[in-house]
């Protein structure tokens, strides 16, 4: 008891895991109120509303990871005030530029091929929401370099909050009501919380100056192969989307999805806070190589120990549990919550770890595993649906290949920060001793 309240008095009295359970809170927050407002929302709109919803959102997620030239990026490594300041302003002007050509097109596109239809919004919104959408990212990762967590927490909640609000009062127009108020609600965060505006706006309408185009050739990395590799990454998030369906059908894509959705939350929750706090912390820290090991390491070590119970929990008993919480219907999702726990625990160790790739500029090395990912999944699925005709298999094989790369995700991750993967090994061998042991003992019991 006295070990536990030390290390309690120890979290409480140092910064840094301040500054991620700050950061847990408000992304917290910012995930129960879209929950909140569903209530409402789901009441006030029709099925084929949010299916147009959706769809504008997915569009408007792959134009976003172009729209700032991989630029906002190099905002967490790129130190002094001025530079980030005029980092932010090359990357508006890309963002600018590319969102005009896309609403150029999509003007073509109406008065050419739809001459008499009427105008549709949601196309018309799509460059709007991605400019927006790219501004606050570099409003964020502005935020992040600076360590102003609480800030950040605040801009989550904003978000969240205007969003909610906007597309409740937007439902005198059905159709177009849920983007139409999540596209203000990003114009109005981004108006709240950016610095500068006038000036970044201004830009849009300026030439990069010598300097600008410098730091732009500095950080081509982040163009060159981050570009590419978030649209890979992407791709292979969507991939069980686009392959399960064809091949087993929507219901067992529903199980899927329901059983992934609700244990990707605490992974999502905590790999945003902690991954941000890590990596502005790593990038102060690159100067001192013995720090950041020792940093690495505690944070690591806390990881382990806090998320390999419920995911021994999960991996051993999904299936009751959900089919007690959920209902039978969903015991089936339960039951490849299983399968899927082992991978999601190791992407709840090794994704926020990976942001050292980003502090030690590893950005072409981390193109060619978001690659071999993409590759590896397309490879699982296909074969999976193409010949062994079985879901269970299929996202068995997919599971333990997601674990495999996020192990040596992690591994490589510890070992770019300095970390011992001897130290690290045993640190996970002793808490599966500890934890998972004796859990796997009782389910074998009972």
């Amino acid at each position: 008891m006295k070990s536990i309240l030390r290390h309690i008095s120890e979290l409480k009295n140092n910064e840094f895991y301040r500054n991620i359970g700050g950061l847990f809170s408000g992304i917290f927050m910012a995930r129960i109120i879209p929950a909140l407002f569903a209530l409402l929302i789901a009441r006030i709109y029709a099925p084929e509303n949010f299916g147009g919803y959706m769809l504008f959102l997915s569009i408007s997620a792959l134009l976003s990871v172009f729209v700032n030239g991989g630029y906002e990026g190099a905002l967490l490594i790129a130190g002094h005030e001025s530079r980030r300041r005029r980092l932010s302003r090359f990357a508006f002007r890309i963002s600018g530029l590319l969102n005009a050509a896309i609403l150029a097109l999509i003007l073509v596109y109406h008065l050419f091929f739809l001459k008499g239809q009427p105008w549709n919004l949601m196309l018309l919104l799509i460059p709007f929401y991605s400019y927006f959408f790219g501004a606050i990212q570099m409003v964020r990762n502005t935020l992040i370099s600076r360590k102003s967590f609480r800030r950040l927490a605040s801009l989550e909640v904003v978000r969240a909050l205007l969003t909610g609000i906007l597309q409740s009062l937007c439902f005198i127009f059905p159709e177009t009501g849920l983007f139409l108020g999540v596209v203000i609600a990003q114009v109005f965060t981004f108006f709240w919380f950016a610095e500068n505006r006038s000036s970044l706006l201004r830009s849009l309408f300026s030439r990069s100056t010598g300097f600008e185009r410098a730091l732009a050739g500095r950080y081509r990395r982040f163009p060159l192969y981050s570009l590419p590799s978030e649209f890979f990454n992407f791709l292979s998030q969507q991939l069980p989307v686009f392959l399960i369906k064809p091949f087993f059908g929507s219901l067992n894509l529903g199980l899927y999805s329901f059983s992934h959705r609700y244990l990707s939350i605490p992974v999502q929750l905590t790999g945003i806070s902690i991954g941000s706090v890590y990596v502005e912390k790593a990038a102060a820290l690159r100067q001192s190589p013995l720090e950041l090991a020792a940093l690495t390491l505690s944070l690591f070590k806390k990881q382990v120990w806090v998320s390999l119970l419920p995911f021994t929990v999960v991996a051993f008993w999904g299936e009751p549990l959900f089919a007690l919480l959920f209902g039978s219907t969903w015991a089936y999702s339960g039951f490849l919550s299983q399968i899927l726990a082992p991978w999601l625990f190791m992407v709840f160790i090794g994704s926020p770890l990976s942001t050292i790739l980003t502090v030690k500029e590893k950005q072409k090395e981390s193109m060619i595993f978001n690659i071999l990912l993409l590759l590896t999944r397309a490879l699982v699925l296909v074969a999976g649906g193409w010949w062994l005709k079985d879901l269970t298999l299929t996202i068995t094989l997919f599971s333990a290949t997601g674990t495999l790369f996020f192990l040596f995700l992690g591994a490589w991750s510890l070992r770019l920060a300095g970390v011992r993967l001897t130290t690290a090994g045993f640190i996970l061998l002793k808490a599966m001793a500890i934890i998972s042991l004796p859990l796997f003992l009782m389910r074998l019991w009972i």
